[in-house]
């Protein structure tokens, strides 16, 4: 049991490590809650007419 420990320890050591990009900062003070609302608003409005059921259907099918 403790060689299958050991081999595996040294396959997990041979993962490099992947270094995420780091996300700009963003100054929230910058929008108001209307804008906010407003941008919401118009990505629901956007997606309106997608039919979620039907695709999650699809999906969950594997079509």
């Amino acid at each position: 049991m403790f060689d299958e420990t050991k081999a595996y320890i040294e396959y997990l050591s041979k993962f490099r490590y992947i270094n995420r990009p780091k996300m700009p900062k963003f100054d929230v003070s910058t929008y108001t809650d209307n804008e906010y609302r407003i941008a919401i608003h118009r990505i629901e409005k956007d997606f309106e007419n997608v039919d979620d059921l039907y695709i999650t259907e699809r999906y969950l099918k594997g079509e």
